[in-house]
Protein backbone atom coordinates (compact mmCIF):
# COMPACT_ATOMS: atom_id res chain seq x y z
CA UNK A 1 0.00 0.00 0.00
CA UNK A 2 1.59 3.45 -0.76
CA UNK A 3 1.07 5.01 2.62
CA UNK A 4 3.73 7.96 3.30
CA UNK A 5 2.41 8.69 6.40
CA UNK A 6 3.76 12.39 6.59
CA UNK A 7 4.38 13.51 10.10
CA UNK A 8 1.48 14.76 9.87
CA UNK A 9 1.94 17.51 7.37
CA UNK A 10 1.11 19.49 10.24
CA UNK A 11 2.46 22.12 8.14
CA UNK A 12 -0.89 22.55 6.41
CA UNK A 13 -3.02 21.98 9.30
CA UNK A 14 -0.93 23.44 11.92
CA UNK A 15 -0.97 26.56 9.80
CA UNK A 16 -4.57 27.07 9.83
CA UNK A 17 -5.44 26.32 13.23
CA UNK A 18 -5.45 29.12 15.85
CA UNK A 19 -2.60 29.38 18.41
CA UNK A 20 -0.65 27.03 20.08
CA UNK A 21 -1.72 24.60 22.95
CA UNK A 22 0.34 27.55 25.38
CA UNK A 23 -2.79 29.18 26.96
CA UNK A 24 -5.11 26.29 25.57
CA UNK A 25 -8.16 26.06 27.86
CA UNK A 26 -9.27 22.34 27.87
CA UNK A 27 -7.91 19.94 30.53
CA UNK A 28 -7.07 16.90 29.36
CA UNK A 29 -10.76 16.11 29.82
CA UNK A 30 -12.21 14.40 26.07
CA UNK A 31 -15.63 15.95 24.98
CA UNK A 32 -17.48 15.87 22.05
CA UNK A 33 -19.58 18.95 21.30
CA UNK A 34 -22.02 18.53 18.82
CA UNK A 35 -24.62 21.78 17.46
CA UNK A 36 -28.15 20.23 17.27
CA UNK A 37 -31.86 22.22 15.32
CA UNK A 38 -34.91 20.71 17.13
CA UNK A 39 -36.21 18.61 14.57
CA UNK A 40 -39.63 20.87 13.97
CA UNK A 41 -38.07 24.13 14.34
CA UNK A 42 -40.24 24.66 16.75
CA UNK A 43 -38.02 24.84 19.58
CA UNK A 44 -33.80 26.36 19.81
CA UNK A 45 -30.91 25.36 18.62
CA UNK A 46 -28.57 24.13 21.26
CA UNK A 47 -25.31 22.38 21.55
CA UNK A 48 -25.10 18.99 23.40
CA UNK A 49 -21.72 17.94 25.16
CA UNK A 50 -21.29 14.47 24.48
CA UNK A 51 -18.25 12.64 27.00
CA UNK A 52 -16.01 11.16 24.66
CA UNK A 53 -13.66 9.39 27.44
CA UNK A 54 -13.36 5.97 26.36
CA UNK A 55 -12.08 5.30 29.45
CA UNK A 56 -15.00 7.31 31.73
CA UNK A 57 -17.96 5.59 32.80
CA UNK A 58 -19.78 7.70 31.48
CA UNK A 59 -18.59 7.81 27.80
CA UNK A 60 -21.41 8.65 25.46
CA UNK A 61 -23.69 10.44 27.44
CA UNK A 62 -24.99 13.70 27.10
CA UNK A 63 -23.16 15.27 29.98
CA UNK A 64 -24.82 19.09 29.09
CA UNK A 65 -26.27 21.10 26.77
CA UNK A 66 -26.21 25.09 25.48
CA UNK A 67 -29.46 26.32 23.98
CA UNK A 68 -29.12 29.28 22.37
CA UNK A 69 -32.45 30.91 21.68
CA UNK A 70 -33.40 31.88 18.19
CA UNK A 71 -35.95 33.97 16.07
CA UNK A 72 -37.48 32.27 13.09
CA UNK A 73 -37.57 28.80 11.48
CA UNK A 74 -33.93 27.56 12.64
CA UNK A 75 -31.04 24.93 10.48
CA UNK A 76 -28.33 24.39 13.02
CA UNK A 77 -25.86 23.29 9.97
CA UNK A 78 -22.23 24.00 10.29
CA UNK A 79 -19.09 24.76 13.20
CA UNK A 80 -15.88 24.90 12.86
CA UNK A 81 -14.08 21.35 12.08
CA UNK A 82 -11.16 21.59 14.79
CA UNK A 83 -12.06 23.32 18.12
CA UNK A 84 -9.65 26.40 18.13
CA UNK A 85 -7.41 26.59 21.08
CA UNK A 86 -8.81 29.61 22.71
CA UNK A 87 -12.50 27.85 23.31
CA UNK A 88 -14.28 30.12 21.29
CA UNK A 89 -16.41 28.54 18.47
CA UNK A 90 -17.98 29.36 15.73
CA UNK A 91 -21.70 27.87 14.92
CA UNK A 92 -23.63 28.37 12.53
CA UNK A 93 -27.67 28.68 11.69
CA UNK A 94 -28.41 28.70 7.99
CA UNK A 95 -32.30 29.46 8.82
CA UNK A 96 -31.87 32.13 10.59
CA UNK A 97 -28.97 33.34 8.90
CA UNK A 98 -26.94 33.98 12.22
CA UNK A 99 -23.72 32.26 13.54
CA UNK A 100 -23.01 31.75 17.16
CA UNK A 101 -19.69 32.60 18.63
CA UNK A 102 -19.64 29.56 21.66
CA UNK A 103 -17.62 30.02 24.94
CA UNK A 104 -16.54 26.58 25.81
CA UNK A 105 -13.52 27.53 27.94
CA UNK A 106 -15.29 25.76 30.61
CA UNK A 107 -16.64 22.71 28.34
CA UNK A 108 -19.05 22.12 31.05
CA UNK A 109 -20.10 25.54 31.44
CA UNK A 110 -20.58 27.04 27.81
CA UNK A 111 -22.20 30.64 27.08
CA UNK A 112 -22.80 32.60 24.05
CA UNK A 113 -20.25 35.11 23.39
CA UNK A 114 -21.45 36.90 20.89
CA UNK A 115 -23.17 36.40 17.07
CA UNK A 116 -23.54 37.57 13.40
CA UNK A 117 -24.91 37.97 10.27
CA UNK A 118 -23.17 39.45 8.36
CA UNK A 119 -19.56 41.22 6.95
CA UNK A 120 -19.86 44.49 5.04
CA UNK A 121 -22.76 43.66 2.16
CA UNK A 122 -22.33 39.95 2.44
CA UNK A 123 -24.68 37.63 4.65
CA UNK A 124 -25.68 34.08 4.94
CA UNK A 125 -22.28 32.44 6.69
CA UNK A 126 -21.73 29.00 5.93
CA UNK A 127 -18.22 27.52 6.48
CA UNK A 128 -15.25 28.60 8.87
CA UNK A 129 -11.26 27.78 8.09
CA UNK A 130 -9.34 29.50 11.58
CA UNK A 131 -6.40 31.24 10.02
CA UNK A 132 -2.83 30.89 12.42
CA UNK A 133 -3.36 34.56 14.03
CA UNK A 134 -6.52 33.18 15.62
CA UNK A 135 -8.62 34.91 12.92
CA UNK A 136 -11.54 33.04 11.16
CA UNK A 137 -11.75 33.03 7.11
CA UNK A 138 -15.68 32.51 6.48
CA UNK A 139 -17.27 32.12 3.48
CA UNK A 140 -20.91 33.51 2.78
CA UNK A 141 -23.54 32.74 0.39
CA UNK A 142 -25.14 35.69 -0.91
CA UNK A 143 -24.16 39.96 -1.03
CA UNK A 144 -27.18 42.08 0.34
CA UNK A 145 -30.57 40.50 1.00
CA UNK A 146 -32.14 37.27 -0.10
CA UNK A 147 -30.53 35.20 -2.92
CA UNK A 148 -29.83 37.37 -5.74
CA UNK A 149 -26.43 38.05 -5.85
CA UNK A 150 -23.42 36.23 -5.67
CA UNK A 151 -21.64 36.47 -2.14
CA UNK A 152 -18.09 36.25 -0.73
CA UNK A 153 -15.58 35.39 1.48
CA UNK A 154 -14.51 37.43 4.85
CA UNK A 155 -11.71 37.64 7.28
CA UNK A 156 -13.44 37.76 10.87
CA UNK A 157 -11.92 38.29 14.07
CA UNK A 158 -12.92 35.92 17.17
CA UNK A 159 -15.62 37.96 17.94
CA UNK A 160 -17.23 37.88 14.46
CA UNK A 161 -16.01 41.53 13.75
CA UNK A 162 -15.49 41.96 10.01
CA UNK A 163 -11.68 42.82 9.68
CA UNK A 164 -11.82 42.55 5.35
CA UNK A 165 -14.51 41.04 2.68
CA UNK A 166 -14.14 40.57 -1.14
CA UNK A 167 -16.57 39.58 -3.32
CA UNK A 168 -17.25 36.11 -5.38
CA UNK A 169 -18.30 37.70 -8.38
CA UNK A 170 -16.51 37.28 -11.84
CA UNK A 171 -18.37 37.96 -14.29
CA UNK A 172 -22.30 36.67 -15.40
CA UNK A 173 -21.13 33.94 -12.35
CA UNK A 174 -23.71 33.02 -9.87
CA UNK A 175 -21.74 31.40 -7.75
CA UNK A 176 -22.46 30.65 -4.18
CA UNK A 177 -19.53 30.36 -2.10
CA UNK A 178 -19.87 27.18 0.15
CA UNK A 179 -16.92 26.00 1.62
CA UNK A 180 -12.95 26.40 2.09
CA UNK A 181 -9.57 24.96 2.29
CA UNK A 182 -6.89 27.80 3.13
CA UNK A 183 -3.25 27.08 1.91
CA UNK A 184 -0.81 29.62 3.85
CA UNK A 185 2.47 28.39 2.57
CA UNK A 186 1.43 28.91 -1.62
CA UNK A 187 -1.01 32.28 -0.15
CA UNK A 188 -3.99 30.69 -1.80
CA UNK A 189 -7.77 29.89 -0.59
CA UNK A 190 -9.93 27.85 -2.62
CA UNK A 191 -13.92 27.53 -2.60
CA UNK A 192 -16.29 25.80 -3.79
CA UNK A 193 -19.84 27.09 -4.74
CA UNK A 194 -23.04 25.30 -3.71
CA UNK A 195 -26.59 27.40 -3.39
CA UNK A 196 -28.01 26.05 0.22
CA UNK A 197 -31.41 27.25 -1.37
CA UNK A 198 -30.69 24.90 -4.38
CA UNK A 199 -32.17 27.56 -6.64
CA UNK A 200 -28.55 29.21 -8.09
CA UNK A 201 -26.21 26.39 -8.99
CA UNK A 202 -23.58 26.74 -10.81
CA UNK A 203 -20.35 24.29 -11.25
CA UNK A 204 -17.21 26.20 -9.90
CA UNK A 205 -14.02 25.85 -7.74
CA UNK A 206 -12.77 29.37 -6.94
CA UNK A 207 -8.87 30.57 -6.36
CA UNK A 208 -8.25 33.53 -4.15
CA UNK A 209 -5.26 34.84 -3.07
CA UNK A 210 -4.88 34.91 0.86
CA UNK A 211 -2.73 38.06 1.90
CA UNK A 212 -5.25 40.39 -0.09
CA UNK A 213 -8.17 38.68 -0.39
CA UNK A 214 -7.96 39.03 -4.94
CA UNK A 215 -10.30 36.54 -6.62
CA UNK A 216 -8.08 35.06 -8.93
CA UNK A 217 -9.88 32.47 -10.92
CA UNK A 218 -13.56 31.20 -11.19
CA UNK A 219 -12.84 27.45 -12.87
CA UNK A 220 -15.58 25.84 -14.45
CA UNK A 221 -16.52 22.02 -14.54
CA UNK A 222 -18.88 19.62 -16.19
CA UNK A 223 -22.75 20.00 -14.54
CA UNK A 224 -22.92 16.19 -14.20
CA UNK A 225 -20.01 16.37 -11.43
CA UNK A 226 -22.59 18.39 -9.46
CA UNK A 227 -21.86 21.31 -6.97
CA UNK A 228 -18.35 21.85 -5.27
CA UNK A 229 -18.73 21.16 -1.93
CA UNK A 230 -15.48 21.02 0.17
CA UNK A 231 -12.59 21.84 -0.66
CA UNK A 232 -9.04 20.19 1.93
CA UNK A 233 -5.45 21.01 1.93
CA UNK A 234 -3.55 18.06 1.43
CA UNK A 235 -0.69 17.28 4.19
CA UNK A 236 2.06 18.33 1.71
CA UNK A 237 0.94 21.96 2.39
CA UNK A 238 0.20 22.97 -1.40
CA UNK A 239 -2.15 20.46 -2.86
CA UNK A 240 -5.98 21.04 -2.30
CA UNK A 241 -8.30 18.26 -3.49
CA UNK A 242 -12.30 18.95 -3.68
CA UNK A 243 -15.22 16.62 -3.13
CA UNK A 244 -18.39 17.48 -4.98
CA UNK A 245 -21.62 16.12 -4.04
CA UNK A 246 -21.95 14.38 -7.59
CA UNK A 247 -19.11 12.07 -5.67
CA UNK A 248 -16.14 13.11 -7.89
CA UNK A 249 -12.90 14.32 -6.47
CA UNK A 250 -10.98 17.16 -8.13
CA UNK A 251 -7.37 18.55 -7.70
CA UNK A 252 -6.36 22.06 -8.27
CA UNK A 253 -3.84 21.89 -10.76
CA UNK A 254 -1.75 24.23 -10.49
CA UNK A 255 -2.57 26.33 -7.56
CA UNK A 256 0.56 28.41 -6.85
CA UNK A 257 0.18 30.27 -10.15
CA UNK A 258 -2.61 32.73 -11.25
CA UNK A 259 -3.80 30.40 -14.20
CA UNK A 260 -4.88 26.97 -12.03
CA UNK A 261 -6.84 24.51 -13.45
CA UNK A 262 -8.96 21.24 -12.45
CA UNK A 263 -8.65 17.70 -12.92
CA UNK A 264 -10.71 15.24 -12.50
CA UNK A 265 -8.78 12.73 -10.07
CA UNK A 266 -11.72 10.07 -8.67
CA UNK A 267 -15.14 9.38 -8.27
CA UNK A 268 -17.10 7.72 -5.32
CA UNK A 269 -20.18 6.82 -7.10
CA UNK A 270 -23.75 8.15 -6.28
CA UNK A 271 -24.62 11.43 -4.97
CA UNK A 272 -24.48 13.91 -2.11
CA UNK A 273 -20.99 12.99 -0.98
CA UNK A 274 -20.35 15.78 1.48
CA UNK A 275 -17.42 16.41 3.83
CA UNK A 276 -14.03 14.91 3.65
CA UNK A 277 -10.89 14.73 6.54
CA UNK A 278 -6.93 14.33 6.07
CA UNK A 279 -5.16 12.10 7.92
CA UNK A 280 -1.45 12.21 6.74
CA UNK A 281 -2.02 10.41 2.99
CA UNK A 282 -5.59 9.56 3.50
CA UNK A 283 -8.69 11.61 2.11
CA UNK A 284 -11.68 9.96 4.29
CA UNK A 285 -15.10 10.44 2.19
CA UNK A 286 -18.74 10.21 3.37
CA UNK A 287 -20.45 8.39 0.38
CA UNK A 288 -23.92 8.26 1.47
CA UNK A 289 -24.46 5.45 -0.69
CA UNK A 290 -21.68 3.56 0.43
CA UNK A 291 -23.74 3.98 3.59
CA UNK A 292 -20.31 4.58 5.16
CA UNK A 293 -17.07 6.10 4.95
CA UNK A 294 -14.39 5.38 2.13
CA UNK A 295 -10.60 6.14 2.90
CA UNK A 296 -8.26 6.89 0.03
CA UNK A 297 -4.23 6.70 -0.22
CA UNK A 298 -4.21 10.08 -1.96
CA UNK A 299 -0.05 9.92 -2.27
CA UNK A 300 -0.38 9.69 -6.32
CA UNK A 301 -2.15 12.34 -7.07
CA UNK A 302 -3.03 11.19 -10.26
CA UNK A 303 -4.37 7.86 -8.92
CA UNK A 304 -5.81 7.51 -5.33
CA UNK A 305 -6.56 3.91 -4.36
CA UNK A 306 -9.20 2.59 -2.32
CA UNK A 307 -7.75 1.42 0.63
CA UNK A 308 -10.58 0.63 3.26
CA UNK A 309 -14.17 1.40 3.78
CA UNK A 310 -16.36 0.99 7.12
CA UNK A 311 -19.98 0.40 6.30
CA UNK A 312 -22.79 1.73 8.60
CA UNK A 313 -26.75 0.64 8.99
CA UNK A 314 -27.96 0.31 5.29
CA UNK A 315 -30.25 2.94 5.75
CA UNK A 316 -27.54 5.77 7.36
CA UNK A 317 -26.67 8.61 5.39
CA UNK A 318 -23.37 10.42 6.46
CA UNK A 319 -22.78 13.48 5.88
CA UNK A 320 -20.42 15.51 8.28
CA UNK A 321 -17.66 13.92 9.52
CA UNK A 322 -14.45 15.72 11.94
CA UNK A 323 -11.64 14.49 13.23
CA UNK A 324 -10.23 13.57 16.56
CA UNK A 325 -6.94 15.65 17.76
CA UNK A 326 -5.06 12.40 17.80
CA UNK A 327 -6.76 11.44 14.52
CA UNK A 328 -7.64 8.13 15.78
CA UNK A 329 -11.84 8.96 15.79
CA UNK A 330 -13.97 10.41 13.38
CA UNK A 331 -17.43 12.16 14.42
CA UNK A 332 -20.46 10.86 11.98
CA UNK A 333 -23.89 12.72 11.35
CA UNK A 334 -26.07 12.69 8.72
CA UNK A 335 -29.60 11.87 6.98
CA UNK A 336 -31.64 9.10 6.90
CA UNK A 337 -30.87 6.36 9.50
CA UNK A 338 -28.27 8.91 10.72
CA UNK A 339 -30.41 12.16 11.09
CA UNK A 340 -31.19 11.69 14.82
CA UNK A 341 -27.48 9.94 15.89
CA UNK A 342 -23.88 10.78 16.50
CA UNK A 343 -21.68 8.24 15.76
CA UNK A 344 -18.03 7.42 16.17
CA UNK A 345 -15.46 5.83 13.88
CA UNK A 346 -12.23 4.82 15.21
CA UNK A 347 -9.42 4.86 12.97
CA UNK A 348 -5.83 3.13 12.18
CA UNK A 349 -4.19 5.46 10.57
CA UNK A 350 -1.05 3.51 9.05
CA UNK A 351 -3.10 1.00 7.65
CA UNK A 352 -6.52 3.35 6.63
CA UNK A 353 -8.41 0.97 8.58
CA UNK A 354 -12.36 1.86 9.85
CA UNK A 355 -14.62 0.31 12.64
CA UNK A 356 -17.60 1.52 14.47
CA UNK A 357 -17.49 2.26 17.83
CA UNK A 358 -19.96 0.13 19.42
CA UNK A 359 -18.83 1.10 23.10
CA UNK A 360 -20.42 4.88 22.16
CA UNK A 361 -23.81 3.78 22.38
CA UNK A 362 -26.66 5.31 24.16
CA UNK A 363 -30.32 5.99 23.95
CA UNK A 364 -31.82 2.62 23.90
CA UNK A 365 -32.82 1.65 20.55
CA UNK A 366 -29.84 -0.97 20.64
CA UNK A 367 -27.70 0.68 17.59
CA UNK A 368 -24.26 2.40 17.77
CA UNK A 369 -24.38 5.72 18.26
CA UNK A 370 -25.92 8.30 20.50
CA UNK A 371 -29.44 9.23 19.96
CA UNK A 372 -30.93 12.73 19.79
CA UNK A 373 -34.19 10.64 19.29
CA UNK A 374 -35.51 11.68 22.54
CA UNK A 375 -38.11 14.25 24.72
CA UNK A 376 -35.92 15.32 27.25
CA UNK A 377 -33.14 17.53 27.59
CA UNK A 378 -30.95 19.34 30.14
CA UNK A 379 -32.50 22.59 29.30
CA UNK A 380 -36.16 21.42 29.03
CA UNK A 381 -38.41 19.01 27.24
CA UNK A 382 -37.97 19.87 23.16
CA UNK A 383 -37.92 16.70 21.80
CA UNK A 384 -35.92 15.49 18.89
CA UNK A 385 -33.27 17.02 17.55
CA UNK A 386 -30.91 16.68 14.43
CA UNK A 387 -27.23 17.04 15.06
CA UNK A 388 -24.91 17.82 12.27
CA UNK A 389 -21.91 20.11 13.24
CA UNK A 390 -19.51 18.01 15.63
CA UNK A 391 -16.14 18.55 16.81
CA UNK A 392 -13.49 17.33 19.41
CA UNK A 393 -12.48 19.40 22.17
CA UNK A 394 -8.90 19.83 21.91
CA UNK A 395 -6.72 17.55 23.98
CA UNK A 396 -3.15 17.60 25.50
Amino acid sequence: MRLRLVLFGLMGTLACSAGSEEGDAFSGSEYLFVWATDSDSADLNFLAVLDADPTSDTYAAVLTTLPVPTEGRTRGHHTEHRMPAGGHLFANDFGTGKTYVLDLTDPLAGSVADSFMTAGPLASPHSFERLSGGNVLATFQNEGAGNTAPGGIAELDPSGDMVRWASARDGGSAVRPYSLAVAPELDRVVTGSADMRGEVDVRAVQVWRLSDLTLLATLSYPEEWGPAAEPRLLADGETVLVSTFGCKLLRVVGLETEDPTLALSYEFGGTSCALPVVVGDLWIQAVPNAHGLVALDVSELGSPVEVSRVALSEDDWPHWIALSPDERRIVVTGYAGTRHRVLLIGLDAPSGNMYVDTAFSAGGDGRPGVSFDRLDWEHGSTGPADPHGAVFSRSR
